[in-house]
């Protein structure tokens, strides 16, 4: 939590200087960019991140860890060229066709910072499974205020879209060194790659891929139509609102990443009793964490999108105050995925979150093609993530029982328990 909250003060603070850096054509060429690469990035964390927590949580001995890390390492080098080198001969072919900037920007920096952001993927995952957070937040950090610092410096200098692709890059590289300085991400242990782990890795990974990779479309759809229907000026009013949620999201995804190795533990040991009561226990408290927040962002919308993006930004005020509906109640969404991934159900929880992805883009294309408005791809997002908890929580009925109304219970006092504890200390 502490990693994540301080992240994202500078996320918050970096993202601030870039609108007010770049100008709105640029500021959404960025946009996209990170829209690109953050799909792989999750499409990575799917295939080869998940299984590889899950598989080290679960192995008996210091050899089948040492398996699994280097196979891992191997699938995470075999994945990556996959993407990467077909995505920049791609995106440089299209340059080479229509001499646009945007697509040879995306043809230099997506190999880049794919193939640079390997060792502190793999470092990540490795301290999630071994609980390592405090070791996290040295990683996680270090990106943030290395990246912070070079925005400022191309805010105060004058900096252009090129300027701040090297910074990103740059800044990206950091923890990246440190984990292979310091042996965090377990580089010696590729010479244990085996073929039968990486068969495993595959027959889990692939569809929490397909989750997370849905997942990423499903929040960049959004991205993507406006940019076709509306152009890179729409997109960029729209991040705003989006990135606000997104600080917001922090806080869950945090609890996300401490919840899964400790429900695989948990349900490895067969006690169905006590993995529901563990699922009902992170799940309520999550729940009831984000619903002051999501109040809070509905209150203050116009104050918050005029601080992080400016006053020309102030008209998405409404954005912010739809999103945070669906905010209120995405904690049971995230946590129903986590608990069909753990319960060996990864197919059914993608085909939940396909489900997802065609809800949200058939009602942008019906909603921008009528009404070219984004407040109402905003409230698509309402009725996609209503139906992701519906679905999630059928498929689990069988396990966990919908409580709603205990949920809420539970989760405030939890969260009273958690605020005493260090007021007493």
């Amino acid at each position: 939590m502490l990693s994540s909250v301080l992240g994202a003060a500078f996320a918050l603070l970096t993202f601030g200087y870039l609108t007010r850096t770049l100008s709105k054509e640029a500021f959404g060429i960025f946009a996209i960019y990170q829209v690109i690469y953050t799909t792989f990035g999750m499409l990575r964390n799917g295939l080869v991140g998940k299984p590889l927590i899950k598989f080290m949580v679960e192995a008996d001995d210091a050899k089948s860890r040492d398996e699994v890390l280097g196979s891992s390492w191997l699938f995470a080098l075999i994945a990556s060229t996959i993407f990467a080198i077909p995505i920049g001969l791609g995106m440089y072919g299209w340059y080479q066709y229509n001499g646009s900037e945007e697509f040879l920007i995306y043809a230099i920096f997506i190999p880049i910072q794919t193939f640079g952001s390997i060792p502190n993927n793999m470092a990540q995952w490795r301290l999630n499974s071994d609980m390592r957070f405090d070791r996290l937040i040295v990683l996680n950090l270090s990106v943030q205020i290395v990246h912070f610092a070079g925005v400022c410096w191309a805010y105060f200098n004058g900096g252009d879209i090129w300027t701040i692709m090297i910074l990103t890059i740059g800044a990206n590289m950091v923890p990246s060194l440190i984990s292979l300085f310091l042996g965090w991400g377990g580089f010696r242990q590729l010479r244990f790659a085996t073929k039968q782990r990486l068969k495993s890795l595959f027959a889990y990974g692939r569809y929490t891929m397909g989750t997370l990779i849905g997942g990423t479309l499903l929040r960049g759809s959004d991205d993507f139509l406006i940019r076709i229907f509306l152009g890179p000026e729409a997109v960029a009013v729209y991040q705003i609102p989006n990135r606000l949620v997104n600080l917001i999201d922090i806080p869950l995804r945090a609890l996300v990443s401490f919840s899964f190795p400790s429900l695989a533990k948990t349900n490895r040991s067969g006690d169905k009793e006590a993995f529901q009561k563990e699922f009902e226990a992170a799940t309520s408290f999550a729940f009831v964490l984000l619903l002051p927040m999501a109040l809070g962002t509905f209150i203050f919308a116009d104050y918050l999108v005029v601080l992080l993006g400016g006053e020309k930004y102030a008209d998405s005020a409404i954005l912010l105050r739809i999103f945070s509906v669906f905010m209120a109640f995405t904690a049971l969404d995230r946590y129903a995925g986590v608990g069909l991934d753990v319960l060996n159900r990864p197919q059914i929880n993608m085909r939940k979150v396909i489900m997802m992805l065609l809800v949200n883009v058939i009602g942008d294309i019906i909603m921008l093609y009528f009404f070219e408005s984004l407040t109402w791809v905003a409230a698509v997002s309402i009725i996609t993530f209503g139906v992701g908890t519906f679905l999630g929580f059928f498929y689990m009925r069988d396990y966990v029982p919908v409580r709603i109304f205990f949920w809420l219970k539970l989760g405030f006092v939890q969260l009273r328990n958690f605020v005493k504890k260090p007021v007493r200390k």
